[in-house]
């Protein structure tokens, strides 16, 4: 889906374009897809009573210089109207529009399947995300002269097309308002409510527009800016998008659907990736929702609409937090974020820690062994506000330490570190030899350890701060996951600014060492040269399962990467920061690893390796016969691999895979040792029952 960020322009006159930019979500076309009847008779057209429309005054009509409105309310009583009264139905909050092509009911049989919608079950369901966020949240106060809800129902707009849509913003500093596709519908359910939420993300500024609390601030280009509910960029001057209204549509969302904060397993996916950047970070701004968990936890449910209510232009809302929660100490709030980070080693929160996946676990942080330390590598590097879990093995007993150095921002990297520059969605753009410069220099961290015990709970050592320093832990009796947590907190902070760009991020590097511990997996190696391994895994599947994902090995766990680790001569930690990522892999002209690199690649039947990745990521979808293909043509099974976390994930295409059939596939792992590959096969049979 393309991601469309929000944009910040003429906030009082926005149109249809500006709208989908602003609070949108994803749209797969940027074209409306209309299907307005051309030049109809005028004995075909009908004409309205407005006097016979039900809560008629409650209808906001948009401006003239919103797209589908430019003939004013009037011409919405016609039946050849995009938006008309004769195709609409309402509920005790909202308006549904809908566009001609529908026809007087969406849900007739006489429309396409792939365009039918219960408009019914979308106003019964829309009323549900109203209530959670009016009377749960408290985005809008209603009843007190507050909010234009009072007077105004909320407006949804369902196009008549088969292009996925799903926008949520409002219009003319007015309403909330949302649009819609048909296939968002099917059924209603969290995208909706992601896009009800930014609705009222927009009212909360439409609502202090209404009371007077705030006015628009003029530009120099002659737009202007609204100053509150985070209707700016953090860029300079309001510049930029803001990832904020993503984040928390997400996080509303999830109020009505709790366990999707863990089912839409992509967004997990890509919080491990990113977990190291600021918190309001462009790149993980559908995945980084897990700060408002924790929050409201600690101050009440209420405190989420005070961010949103309370803010102040220029403030993000971590600094509209530190003023409303931590009377303006930068110290206070790096206190409780770095209780956030260490709490999110087991997403130890209360409304959502039943839901957990194991897969959501598995952090990693990429580390290169320099001068007696582990020294963070670039792609892991954290960002103000960012942190990073480092798996470690856990002790049969007694205390642990870890030392930490913090280096300077500009710093050269460890050798061995490629220095791999991504894009939002992680596909390799250039390469660095140092660590971003930057002005702000004021470095610091907190840092501690966590501990999983095996019943489950949660164990917090002593927060340390400092940019050099030693935190020292005595470990828990049965204790099954051990982290270090390292937070970057500066002493000064700035905000992020949206530009899709990481090399201006700010950056805070640092080398740590242990003492009574080690990275995790990290085995005794045998002397002597690399040599070749063969090994095998097997799972049984289900044939009839919906998802696509349907297991996930932990080569950790499963003993696999101790096989690798004697075979190449490697730790599997310096095995996981040599392998290559995937968009290196898939660079024009790739025939394998460079000279101390690793690549995952897939033995055909042939015994040939393929590298040429055609699932998310490092991974392949494979034919039958478990040669390499790519999906969509005649593939039933794929596999993923997590590098870092050492987290290989096998699915299929629902519905393509056979009950009874096993398939083999042999994912690869390749090590180039001074111009000589040495390869690591593991043979995987996926038996579908």
């Amino acid at each position: 889906m393309k991601q469309i960020k929000l944009k910040t322009g003429i906030m009082t006159v926005l149109s249809l374009f500006f709208l989908l930019s602003f609070g949108s979500c994803s749209s797969s076309n940027d074209s409306t897809g209309t299907d307005t009847p051309v030049n109809p008779k005028p004995s075909d057209v009908k004409v309205m009573d407005k006097s016979k429309i039900v809560d008629y005054n409650q209808y906001y009509c948009p401006a003239k210089w919103n797209e589908g409105f430019e003939k004013g309310p009037d011409y919405m009583l016609r039946s050849d109207a995009r938006w008309s009264w004769w195709r609409m139905k309402q509920s005790e909050h909202f308006f549904v529009f809908w566009e001609p092509g529908f026809g007087d009911n969406p849900n007739s049989e006489s429309v396409p399947e792939a365009l039918r919608v219960d408009v019914d079950d979308l106003l019964q369901k829309a009323e549900q995300f109203y209530k959670t966020n009016v009377e749960k949240l408290g985005m809008a106060t209603v009843g007190q002269g507050k909010s234009v809800l009072d007077n105004h129902k909320m407006q949804i707009y369902l196009l008549y097309q088969t292009d996925w849509l799903a926008t949520g913003s409002g219009y003319d500093d007015k309403i909330g308002a949302l649009w819609v596709n048909p296939s968002t519908c099917k059924p209603v359910g969290s995208t909706i409510g992601h896009e009800i939420g930014h609705s009222f993300q927009y009212q909360v500024s439409a609502d202090k527009l209404f009371t007077g609390e705030v006015t628009p601030i003029d530009r120099a280009d002659g737009s202007q800016l609204v100053p509150a509910g985070f209707r700016y960029g953090f860029g300079e001057n309001g510049a930029g998008g803001c990832a904020y209204w993503e984040q928390c549509a997400q996080w509303q969302s999830f109020q009505d659907y709790p366990n999707e904060c863990f089912d839409q397993d992509a967004h997990y996916a890509v919080w491990l990736k990113n977990h190291h950047r600021h918190f309001n970070h462009e790149f993980m701004r559908y995945a980084s929702y897990w700060f408002q968990y924790w929050f409201t936890e600690k101050h009440g449910i209420e405190s989420y609409a005070r961010i949103w209510k309370e803010s102040k232009y220029p403030e993000d809302p971590l600094q509209t937090y530190m003023r409303i929660y931590c009377n303006n100490s930068l110290d206070a709030l790096y206190k409780d974020l770095y209780a956030y980070s260490a709490h999110c080693a087991d997403y130890d929160f209360k409304a959502v820690h039943q839901y957990k996946k194991e897969a959501a676990i598995n952090y990693s942080t990429k580390l290169y062994k320099n001068d007696g330390y582990y020294q963070v590598a670039y792609t892991n590097c954290p960002g103000t506000t960012g942190f990073n879990l480092i798996p470690l093995n856990v002790p049969a007993s007694g205390k642990v330490s870890a030392t930490l150095e913090g280096l300077a921002p500009g710093s050269a990297l460890a050798a061995g570190d490629p220095g791999t520059v991504v894009d939002g969605d992680g596909n390799a753009k250039s390469t660095v030899t140092k660590y971003n410069s930057q002005s702000n220099t004021q470095q610091n961290y907190r840092y501690g350890f966590v501990a999983i015990t095996k019943d489950g709970k949660s164990h917090y050592g002593e927060m340390h701060t400092g940019k050099k320093g030693t935190a020292t832990y005595e470990v828990p009796a049965n204790t099954e996951r051990l982290y270090l947590c390292v937070l970057a907190a500066p002493d000064k902070y700035n905000r992020n600014a949206w530009d899709d760009d990481e090399t201006n991020d700010e950056q805070w590097p640092y080398r740590v060492k242990f003492s009574g511990t080690d990275l995790l997996g990290n085995v005794t190696i045998p002397e002597g040269d690399p040599t070749d391994l063969e090994t095998s895994l097997e799972v049984s599947l289900d044939a009839s399962s919906e998802s696509y994902p349907l297991h996930t090995f932990n080569l950790l766990n499963d003993g696999v990467m101790e096989k690798i680790a004697k075979a190449f001569k490697l730790q599997p930690s310096e095995i996981a920061s040599a392998t290559l990522e995937a968009g290196v892999v898939k660079a024009e002209g790739f025939t394998g690893p460079a000279d101390g690199k690793v690549a995952v690649g897939l033995t055909n039947p042939d015994g040939s390796v393929s590298y040429a990745y055609s699932a998310n990521g490092i991974g392949f979808w494979i034919a039958e016969d478990g040669s390499a293909g790519v999906w969509g043509d005649g593939t039933k099974i794929y596999f993923e691999y997590d590098a870092g976390g050492y987290a290989l994930t096998v699915g299929h295409k629902p519905g393509a895979s056979e009950k009874g059939k096993t398939y083999i596939i042999k994912p690869t792992m390749v090590y180039n040792k001074n111009g000589k590959q040495h390869k690591a096969v593991i043979t995987i049979k996926m038996k579908f029952a």
